[in-house]
């Protein structure tokens, strides 16, 4: 098991607003809604990312019709190192093989240049690092 030194070495905040970039882009939207300008506008000191869990109406499905939101959720590069570094873990049960896998593969891949190989990490990968750092587990999908 990597050393918390290592994996800040590896997973550098620029590798962590790529699993960002990724998740938002795909990965968490079947669970998170776009933030409003008062829930960006609460974000903590030493914060980065603002996650609205919930939904909002949306055309292609019409059972949307509402914006719900269940929680509002603050991350920081050292929220995504963490929740990395637990599914990192051989011995880790918080998510299937395939996903454990992808992780695993990023950082057999990694270089002392670039960090973890983000080209491991898929959508529905970013989604499990994003999840289990909010809530310390996947809890959809």
């Amino acid at each position: 098991m990597p050393t918390a030194a290592e994996i800040k070495q590896y997973v550098s905040d620029e590798h962590a607003q790529g699993v960002m970039e990724i998740a938002s882009e795909g990965g968490i939207t079947y669970w998170a809604t776009q933030p409003t300008d008062d829930e960006f506008a609460g974000l903590p000191a030493g914060k980065t990312w603002t996650i609205t869990e919930g939904t909002a109406p949306h055309p292609m499905f019409p059972f949307y019709d509402k914006r719900e939101v269940d929680g509002i959720h603050y991350l920081n590069a050292d929220d995504i190192r963490a929740a990395y570094a637990k599914l990192l873990d051989l011995n880790q049960t918080v998510v299937g093989r395939e996903y454990h896998g992808y992780i695993v593969q990023s950082w057999i891949d990694r270089s002392e240049a670039g960090g973890i190989d983000l080209g491991q990490i898929d959508a529905g990968t970013a989604d499990v690092i994003v999840q289990v750092a909010i809530f310390g587990e996947a809890k959809y999908g």
